[in-house]
């Protein structure tokens, strides 16, 4: 719940314009721009395995973008719901389609 309204604060008081902020940032080369660097690395690691685990179908492409764009508040809700599905089973989670293969 933090996580939304956390975005919700910034859109409202400061604008939709969040790339312009977060490229800028990344150019000025100091800690916010490591962070920001950092954490655009964690998402599109993220994006990519949330894409492979979906067996890169529509479905997972679209969930990659969704937890690139939205990070936490897609990426949250999607882990929690595949562990739901998964029964907590670490190899369904992490595998998702690739492991009904075995």
């Amino acid at each position: 719940m933090i996580i939304y309204l956390l975005t919700i604060y910034p859109l409202v008081t400061k604008g939709i314009n969040w790339p312009a902020v977060y490229f800028s940032d990344i150019l000025h080369l100091d800690w916010r721009s490591q962070f920001n660097s950092d954490f655009l690395i964690h998402l599109f690691l993220l994006a990519t395995w949330i894409s492979w685990r979906e067996g890169f179908t529509v479905k997972g492409f679209i969930f990659g973008f969704l937890s690139i764009f939205m990070g936490g508040m897609f990426g949250f809700p999607y882990l929690l719901y595949a562990t739901y599905k998964a029964k907590g089973e670490p190899k369904e989670i992490l595998l998702g389609v690739h492991g009904n293969k075995a």
